[in-house]
């Protein structure tokens, strides 16, 4: 993948992980520098200083996915 500066809130789910809503409702509520096209589409500014350190959210998703995993199999749901 070439590295853009502006990609695409698509691309950046894949760079990040984070869910296509999360991302735009960021975007939308200045969370994360981005702009917005004359077509309404957002592109993420990965160079942004503000959009870098998202070690700290990835992290906390990691855990809660884990205690996720653990309450399936306690209560016998497969995932």
């Amino acid at each position: 993948m070439q590295n853009n500066r502006f990609v695409s809130i698509s691309q950046y789910q894949r760079m990040t992980g984070l869910s296509y809503p999360t991302i735009k409702n960021a975007a939308e509520t200045g969370k994360i520098k981005a702009i917005q096209t004359e077509a309404g589409h957002w592109k993420i500014d990965t160079l942004a200083d503000i959009n870098i350190d998202t070690a700290p959210l990835l992290e906390r998703l990691e855990g809660q996915e884990k205690m996720l995993k653990t309450l399936c199999a306690h209560l016998g749901v497969k995932i």
